[in-house]
């Protein structure tokens, strides 16, 4: 008796680049839809997932897959669509990626960009095998796409632009040698488990597609044939996203990636306060080469079989986590496997917490994952991490973090209306992007300020080291106090600095400083002012044409010393003639 062919499911191909790289307008010139011209800012917004069957693949490869006389063998692909930052973290199963190879698309004429690092750093981490579409060939000064083969146009452009295409091409390898990833030209490489393929491509033209959906096909048929394997039993999957449908309430969207999911199955998945369960209401699925995110049609169905993407609807789903996994089972032995698969994976999602750290807030948990990481990289603790929005609750609960954390981070999502009021109306910080390496350019830049405003603030509280002269036929008033137009010699002067003789005799206090009858804080070397002086006289204690110094108390020197940089070398050098001219009064000044 034969012996029963396994089936195998369609291989799930993530695809992600820097925001504009093309990632969409690829997508849509293999399913012939117009999707990125409907986004906001033409910039995915949402994970989206496309089925492509076999039939379509075959007739867009046409030429190239009859010259390379190969059999393609699996039902089709499962394309997953990210928005430009570490999305695909959310595309998780138990033991890694819920892909089984990505496509990061680089812009030509863009080369590596952060969000291309940041791809590429979740790629590595996640060991998920991909290809690199190196995109927009087709804004190559001279280029000629006559053809969709890139094999063929190749051969007829000029030897000046196939040496600029490989000089392109040269730039990206070594920009990708400093991640430790050997890459080539796809028709170049001898061994694909060991170097990665650049295919040339223009999602504009379609140019190189065939040879990228070739690629993507044959690898997937070569090397991963195991993992596409379809297992009977538990259906398995990772919620997407969670939104409201018209007529339904709360639906998700699944990526299905195992077994068989059923209408009426019993449905487990990951919820905020532990694992929901529920019953499978409905089933549904868009037509091939349509978006699960964008589409309103829907066929209703009784099974589905993976690798697909999937809504479904049923109660008691509020509280589902995008990113959280999904299981379906028909008998209590499966419901009990179910629910320890699914405990298992919730557990090996480690966000280390500490008292007293940053809030962080994610799109999915997948996202925290992928923030956790990196913040503890940058050494920066966290209190809490959740999947949801930013609320007023979590910013009431930054009472209790430290100064410099005190921030609530929000990657991929955004406040509430009553937090952002709240937040306004109490001063409080919060950081959002979609790039996780930009959250920290933010935070690094917030913490400057802090530091800068603590700095400033610390100054303000000190004399300055100052030496000041009073300009002759400059006395506005002589006493009660004194009003004298200044010139500041050197170093600084501000208001409540005592002052002092060129003999060390303390004198007075500065009581305010005015320019061009305005109020200063601080008046520099070379500025002339006018300076109301307390307990002087003028023509008894301080005289017009002479030279006075700030009094500069020990404290106050030792805060200077300690904040030396961030004063100015005029300052230091009135702080030694300071210093000379008090050490000589008082040798014991410093630790009287």
């Amino acid at each position: 008796m034969a012996e029963k062919k396994q089936k195998i499911r369609q291989p799930i191909i993530s695809v992600l680049g820097h925001v504009n790289s093309g990632k969409t307008t690829l997508l849509d010139y293999i399913r012939g839809s117009i999707i990125v011209e409907k986004e906001a800012g033409s910039i995915t917004q949402m994970i989206g997932a496309t089925e492509v069957p076999i039939e379509k693949i075959k007739n867009i490869c046409g030429d190239v897959l009859e010259s390379m006389d190969t059999e393609l063998t699996i039902p089709g692909l499962l394309l997953i669509d990210t928005p430009g930052h570490a999305a695909f973290t959310s595309l998780r199963k138990r033991g890694g990626s819920l892909s089984d190879i990505a496509v990061l698309v680089i812009d030509i004429e863009d080369g590596v960009q952060p969000q291309t690092r940041e791809a590429i750093e979740i790629l590595k981490d996640s060991k998920t095998p991909f290809i690199i579409a190196l995109n927009k060939i087709d804004r190559l000064p001279g280029w000629k796409t006559e053809k969709v083969c890139w094999t063929q146009n190749f051969k007829r452009q000029s030897k000046k632009l196939r040496e600029m295409l490989d000089t392109e091409i040269y730039k990206i390898m070594g920009d990708l040698n400093d991640y430790d990833i050997v890459c080539e030209r796809f028709d170049r490489v001898d061994n694909f488990q060991k170097k990665i393929g650049v295919v040339p491509i223009s999602a504009e033209t379609g140019e190189g597609v065939p040879e990228l959906l070739m690629l993507i096909s044959g690898l997937s048929q070569k090397f991963l044939a195991d993992n596409l394997a379809i297992k009977e039993g538990i259906g398995k999957g990772t919620v997407l996203e969670v939104n409201e449908v018209k007529g339904m309430g709360t639906t998700i969207d699944v990526i299905h990636y195992d077994g068989t999911i059923k209408r009426n199955d019993i449905l487990l998945l990951g919820g905020k306060n532990g694992i929901i369960e529920t019953k499978v209401k409905a089933l549904l699925k868009t037509k091939p080469l349509t978006e699960i995110r964008r589409e309103k049609s829907f066929k209703r169905l009784d099974e589905v079989s993976p690798a697909s993407g999937v809504k479904i609807s049923a109660k008691k789903l509020e509280d589902v986590m995008a990113g959280s996994p999904v299981r379906t089972a028909s008998s209590e032995k499966e419901i009990e496997v179910a629910r320890n698969e699914i405990k298992e994976e919730m557990e090996n999602i480690i966000i280390k917490t500490v008292p007293r750290g940053a809030i962080v807030k994610a799109d999915s948990l997948g996202s925290l994952e992928a923030v956790s990481k990196v913040f503890q990289e940058e050494k920066i603790p966290i209190s809490k991490a959740e999947v949801g929005k930013i609320t007023k609750q979590d910013l009431l609960e930054l009472k209790g973090c430290d100064e410099e954390f005190k921030v609530v981070f929000g990657f991929n999502t955004k406040e509430t209306k009553s937090a952002d009021s709240y937040r306004k109306r109490e001063g409080l910080k919060t950081i959002t992007s979609e790039i996780i390496y930009e959250l920290i350019d933010n935070y690094r830049e917030w913490r400057y300020e802090i530091e800068q405003n603590k700095i400033q603030n610390a100054l303000k509280k000190i004399s300055r080291p100052g030496k000041f002269r009073i300009m002759p036929e400059h006395v506005f008033r002589s006493s009660n106090p004194a009003v004298v137009g200044v010139e500041i010699v050197e170093g600084s002067i501000s208001p409540g600095s005592k002052f002092m003789t060129h003999k060390g005799d303390t004198l007075g206090t500065i009581k305010a400083v005015q320019e061009g009858g305005e109020s200063i804080d601080l008046a520099k070397k070379g500025d002339e002012v006018a300076v109301s002086l307390t307990d002087v006289q003028v023509g008894r204690q301080v005289k017009e044409g002479e030279t006075y110094y700030t009094d500069i108390e020990k404290e106050d020197l030792y805060m200077i010393r300690d904040l030396e940089e961030h004063v100015s070398q005029n300052e230091l050098n009135a702080l030694e003639e300071i210093i000379e001219i008090k050490d000589k009064k008082n040798p014991r000044w410093k630790i009287g």
